[in-house]
């Protein structure tokens, strides 16, 4: 009898631990990822010209696109900006200072550089975001989510 009783409790002790389990498999990824990435889409793209001027890009394939962002790290994955590589994440955000990333790369003259740069409001508090990115004399605005 007290080996059975034995069984049952290191069962009950197992119990636990295997509902764990069950509840963490149940969880979507997504819903932990999204507290560590922005889910950004593109509204406008704009360069600014020779004369000073922004001039809008209609029908700019740019629009419409969407990427992410680790906020950690500050990788940016989607087709828009996949190109980027070591970005350096400046300000990591609060409640009046955006979220800001740079990327730095040396240009083939000996004393070039290109500069890109990224700013999310992260504190915006209609729940969407909105973004800048600015790479030369392009410049992208769009809104992220959280």
């Amino acid at each position: 009898m007290f080996q059975q009783i034995k069984i049952d409790l290191a069962q009950m002790n197992k119990l636990p631990l295997s509902l764990f389990l069950v509840c963490s498999v149940l969880i979507s990824p997504a819903v932990l990822a999204t507290e560590k990435t922005y889910r950004c889409e593109v509204l406008s793209d704009a360069y600014i010209k020779s004369n000073g001027e922004l001039d809008i890009v209609k029908d700019s394939p740019r629009v419409g696109q969407e990427f992410a962002v680790i906020k950690k790290t500050g990788e940016v994955v989607g087709d828009v900006m996949d190109s980027l590589g070591k970005p350096k994440v400046i300000a990591s955000g609060s409640k009046g200072n955006s979220y800001k990333v740079i990327w730095t790369q040396k240009a083939a003259g000996k004393d070039g550089a290109f500069v890109d740069y990224l700013s999310i409001e992260g504190f915006a508090k209609d729940g969407k975001k909105p973004f800048g990115f600015f790479s030369g004399a392009l410049l992208m605005t769009g809104v992220c989510d959280q």
